[in-house]
Formats: structure tokens, sequence, C-alpha cells
């Protein structure tokens, strides 16, 4: 017969029991059944994977248990669970929308996210978000007030709690080490999709979080940089041409052969100059780092020669190292040969951070939507690629010697569902099973229309006097919910590619990695600068003695010694010039409407400061803005700048971001002066012009008189 004390401890462990274990494992089990998008999927998942499951619920269980540590315990508890119920239902909506799960690194990427969202969700879902961020946020704060709070931790309690939060430690890594089942955990994985069905939401999501950058690898010395140099520079490379032509790169977004669609059906071939070109030009597979979303990982591939599979789980290096860091790129080798770099992307420039990530990855100029006329919308929203034409043809004028220039297309990217497409030129008659007719009638339409700015690109560059190479590439396969056996190929992670040239270059066949595709074309014009790039083009392709020397380089040069650039880092940030050509502010003269601004390179982003404000105005084309109010010439701050006395100048240790900040404050600051900023549909100013004083204008003649 159990005492009075005896029967309050009990319950005082069944209560910690039902809270700390049972509740856990009933999280586990919806976040699973949410991740598969079936009840069914995740008890399933429960009985076929009961290790797995027993280890991603210690994570749950150790996660809640720091609650123990606190005062506020119960409220601390539910915060925790709270967390992970939302990271679930998150992680549910996004596999809605797009292949790849929800990770941490989407967090990062919470800017670009709200930038996008209105292309996947109507003002109902933006609604219905809001109110439920609303009802969370006011829950958690009725809890905070009202819930109990421990007066008094003893320290016998706080001794028992972290005894049993290191239990709870204990568990997960005598598991992770004896278990068979989770010993074949991944720590990186290249199917991210596949990780996340066969390891569980909860292990990959934390992993995602704590595995970041590239691992040192256990041989990683300044002799074993030393013997993959020695290997490269004993090497026989190709014969330099002499020939610098002009290089292009375009990266199609979603874009790849429907053709490789089982059971797909089309009026008519939806991309016909791609396959026209692929009859007449070297092209192959391309394998790519992602799958339905992801595009920056491919183009982090493409332009610097590394393999995205060697950094974090789910890790966007435009987000992480590529911030604070130069990389060895095709920019940036190449302009050891005199090339000028370019990228020209009808999107938001400040999408994935490009307009920071590009200063270290030794581009000259990039040319986003917001410094494009003649910008059009398709059905959802997204910029048509046939306005890059004439764009790219702008940075191939825009200096005299060769160029390489990188273009980012977005016409195809999805969301394809929910769009109906009037007088299509193409039309659906069979799609897979597991597809969507509508979705992909959208999307072959989209696709037919991209494949029309290629057949006009190349018709274009044929009749330059210029020689040139062409890339054209698929970033990865769209977001149409295609499954592997989809597929002709059985391969999520390939598009295609097709190298156009007008310099004659033999036809050839050959499947490559994103990662392996500039050093292969550079091979063929003789082109042998960088270390990545000798690497590629000297070491045999696929073999663990690559993947593993090729991992050495990218450690040791992102993140070690710098023992290949002999403990000096060459490369440093580039002054990335925003637009293909300078925006410049020329007059300012009276008109029947009030004031004419004339200059050059302006879009409807341009905004006008006079005085440091922003002024009304009517964007009139790309040498004329409207000014729509009056003007007041400030006579007291022109004669203090007069008499002022310059400002000493002094060092500053800030970086490139804080000098441009400061720059667009001085210039702000002088009074009387115009400047126009491109700025983004948020506000983020991307550029300025250099500012145009009062005096010197129509105007200031006329106030001089």
């Amino acid at each position: 017969m159990m005492t009075k004390k005896q029967k309050q401890q009990m319950k005082k462990i069944l209560h910690y029991g039902i809270w700390y274990i049972a509740v856990p494992f009933l999280l586990e089990l919806v976040i699973e059944s949410l991740s598969r998008k079936s009840v069914m999927g995740g008890i399933l998942y429960f009985f076929d994977r009961p290790v797995l499951c027993l280890f991603n619920t210690l994570i749950i269980m150790l996660t809640v248990s720091v609650a123990l540590f606190f005062k506020r315990e119960v409220f601390v508890y539910t915060l925790v669970s709270a967390i992970w119920l939302i990271f679930g239902v998150v992680n549910f909506v996004t596999l809605h929308l797009r292949v790849t799960p929800f990770s941490a690194v989407d967090i990062t990427l919470l800017e670009s996210a709200i930038s996008v969202s209105g292309h996947y969700l109507n003002i109902k879902n933006i609604i219905m978000i809001v109110i439920a961020i609303v009802v969370v946020f006011v829950s958690m704060s009725i809890l905070y007030r009202k819930a109990p709070k421990h007066e008094h931790r003893t320290q016998k309690k706080l001794i028992l709690s972290g005894i049993a939060v290191a239990l709870l430690a204990g568990c997960i890594f005598f598991i992770r080490s004896k278990s068979n089942s989770v010993q074949a955990l991944a720590t990186n994985y290249t199917n991210i999709s596949e990780a996340y069905e066969n390891y569980g939401f909860v292990y990959c999501f934390t992993n995602s979080i704590i595995d970041t950058g590239i691992s040192k690898p256990d041989n990683y010395s300044k002799e074993s940089v030393d013997d993959v140099l020695n290997t490269l520079n004993a090497s026989t490379y190709t014969t330099d041409t002499g020939v610098k032509p002009n290089i292009i790169f375009i990266q199609l977004e979603s874009f790849f052969d429907v053709d490789m669609v089982k059971d797909l059906e089309l009026s008519k071939d939806a991309i016909p100059n791609f396959h026209k070109l692929q009859k007449s030009f070297s092209n192959g597979f391309l394998t790519v780092p992602t799958v339905g979303a992801g595009t920056v990982n491919t183009e982090f591939e493409m332009l610097t020669g590394m393999s995205q599979r060697d950094f974090g789980t789910s890790e966007y290096p435009y987000k992480t190292i590529l911030r604070k860091t130069a990389a060895e790129s095709i920019c940036y080798d190449l302009k050891q040969l005199g090339y000028a770099s370019h990228c020209v992307h009808n999107n938001e420039g400040t999408f994935y951070g490009r307009n920071k990530v590009f200063k270290n990855l030794g581009f000259d100029t990039f040319a986003s939507m917001e410094y494009m006329n003649g910008l059009e919308d398709n059905p959802n929203g997204w910029k048509k690629d046939r306005v890059l034409t004439g764009e790219i043809l702008k940075t191939l004028d825009s200096t005299q010697g060769p160029d390489f220039t990188l273009g980012l297309s977005v016409q195809s990217h999805g969301k394809y569902k929910g769009f109906s497409v009037e007088d299509a030129a193409i039309r659906v008659k069979k799609v897979p099973e597991s597809g969507d007719k509508d979705s992909y009638q959208y999307y072959v339409n989209q696709l037919s229309e991209v494949d029309e700015m290629i057949g006009n690109l190349v018709n274009a560059l044929e009749q330059r006097n210029e020689k040139t190479i062409l890339v054209l590439y698929g970033d990865h396969l769209p977001s149409l919910d295609i499954k592997k056996t989809d597929l002709k190929d059985s391969n999520l992670y390939q598009t295609q590619y097709v190298i156009w040239d007008n310099l004659g270059l033999k036809k050839i066949s050959k499947n490559l990695s994103a990662y392996q595709m500039y050093s292969y074309v550079l091979n063929k014009l003789g082109i042998h600068e960088g270390n990545i790039t000798k690497f590629h083009q000297a070491m045999k392709k696929n073999t663990k003695t690559y993947h593993n020397d090729l991992k050495m380089l990218e450690y040791d040069m992102l993140y070690g010694e710098q023992y290949a650039y002999n403990g000096t880092k060459p490369y440093t940030e580039t002054p990335l010039q925003m637009g293909t050509y300078p925006v410049t502010v020329t007059n300012v003269e009276r008109n029947d409407r009030g004031y004419l601004v004339t200059g050059s390179n302006f879009t409807p982003y341009a905004h006008l400061l006079f005085n440091g404000d922003e002024v009304s105005t009517e964007w009139v084309d790309a040498n004329h803005i409207q000014i729509l109010e009056t003007l007041e010439y400030d006579q007291d701050a022109a004669n203090e700048q007069e008499t002022a006395s310059p400002a000493p100048t002094q060092e500053t240790t800030s970086d490139a971001d804080a000098d441009q900040e400061e720059k667009q404050k001085e210039e702000e600051a002088i009074p009387n002066a115009f400047i126009v900023q491109i700025q983004t549909d948020g506000g983020t100013v991307l550029s300025d012009s250099e500012p145009l004083k009062w005096e010197d204008t129509s105007l200031g003649k006329e106030t001089a008189k």
C-alpha cells in the first residue's frame, strides 16, 4: 500500500512521463504524417523504421527538456513544442509548393521567400497565414502571463534535470553509434527529399542547422594540397587556340526536355530550337545538385567548379561563405585574360543576395530586372525571358575586349498549378498518372516561349562579327511532382545542356556535372587559368580520389590555410556595378508639367532624390523622368556648402556594404543635388547615380540670372 507521499511522487512521475515522453512521440507522429501528407504514412513510418522514429523522438525530447531549467517551465515547454509543430506545418506547405523539404537554410532565405510569395500564394492564403501568426503570437503572450511559474528552483531539481538531459543526449549518441539503421544516417546527402523520407524530418532539419560549410578532410595538410597541385602541374592540357571568344552561359529556369517524361503527349514540340541545336552542337545530360528549387546551388557549381554536396545539408553557399569570402570562379580566371564579367537577370537584384555575392565571384556588372526596360509579365507574374536577348547583347557591346556573360532566366519558374492558358500554342493530350494536366499545359507553354528566346538569341549572335560560345542549360527539373518512374532516365537530378559556337568546334556528346561545366568549356578553348579549372581538366572524373581531392582544394581555398595560394588568397571583392551601364543624371530643366530630368539608363524602378528627399516623379523613358512637384532651391544650404571646410579623410575598417552606405549618406547630404536611385519593389536601394548639383543644371543657370 503506497503512502500519500509515494502517490504524489508517482503522480509527478506520470505527469513528467506524459509531457516529456508521450507528447514528443505524438509530435514525431504528427510531423512525419505532415511530411508524408498522410496520417497512415506517418503510422507506417513508425512501424517500418522504429529505431529511426525513436531517434527523432529523442531529439524532440532533448529540445523540450530545456524547459526543465526555466522557472516558466510550462511556457518554455509549450514554446519549443509549438516551434516543432510549426516547422512540421511549414514543411507540409513547402512540399506542396516545391519538391525539396523545409530546412534551416530556408529561414535565412526568408527575405527572398517573401519576395516571391505572391507567385505561390493568393490573398486568401496570405490572410490565413497572417491570422495564424497573430493567433500564435497572442496565445503565447497570454500563456507567458498566465502559465504557472516556479518561484523556487531547488538545487536537487536542477541536478536531476541536468542528469535527465545528459541521459537523453547519451541515448542519442549511443543509438547514433550502435544502431545499424541509424548509422546509415548521412550527414551530407545528395538527395535531400529521399533523406527526409528515409531518416525523418526532425533529424534532417536538425542536421541542416548544425552542418554548414565543408568539413576538414582527415588528411588535410600542406603536403596533401601540394600533392594535388603537383599532379595538376605535371598534367598535359589542350593547346591555347589563341582565340578569346565571348563566353555566354544561360541558366534556364526549370528547363528540361519534356520528351524525357513518359506518358506525356503534346500537340507539338515544346522546344524546337533547343532540339535543333542538339542535332548540330555538343550536348548531353547535366547533373545538378537540386530538384524543383534551389537555383543558386546549380549557379554556384557552374561558376565556381565546386561541388555543393561537399557543403552542409541543404546549404546555400550564397547565404553563407560567399557573403564574406571571395572564391575562385570562372570570372576571376577569365579576368586574368582580359575578360569582363557580366550577369543579366530578369528578376529582383536582391534575390538570393546576388547583389552582394557577385562581388565575391568576380563580376564587374549585374543588370537585374530593375535595370531593364520593356519587361513583360507572364500569367504568374514572372518576367518573360524575351527581354534577355537585348540585355545580353548589351553586355557584349559594353566593352572593347572579350566578355563573359551569365544570363539567368526566370519565366518558366513555378508555381504551375492554377493558371489557365488561353489559346495555348501547345496542347497537352496526356500526362503521367501523378501529373496535373493544367499544370503541364501552363509549364510547356512557358517553356515554348523560353525556347523562342533561345532561337532569337542564337540568331542575333550569328549576325554579330564576334567569336562566341554559348552554353544553354537547365538549372533543375520543374516542381511538377515528377517521380523517378515518370522519367525515361529515372534521374530527378538531370537536365540537359547544349553548347552553340561559331568557332567550328567538334560536336561531342558528354554527360557532365554542373561543377565540371565551365572547365570543360574553357578546355575546348585552350584556357587553363585557375586551380579548380586545371583540376577538372586534368583529373580522372568521378573516382573516389577525384572527389576527395576536389573537396581538399575546396576546403583549403574557402576555410583552410590557402596552401594552394601559398598562404595568400589572390582574390578580392570586385567593385560591382549595378546595371550594364551606369545610371547618370545630366540635366534638369523646366517644362510645361514642371521639371524634366535628363540622363541615361532610367527604368520604371528609378527614384529621384533632391536634397536627400525622394521627389514624386513619373518615368517617361530611358532618358527622361518627369518631376511632379515643385522644387525649392535652398540658398542658405548652398552658401554653407561653399564656405564649409572639407572633412578630413579617415581610414575605416568597415566592409564594402558599410562603405557603400556611408557613400550614400554623403551623397544624400549634398544640398541642392539630384540623385537617381534604382530601388527594388521592396524599397531596397541597389545603386545611386553620381549627384548632379542644381547649379550645373538648366535650373541653376536660371537661378544664376
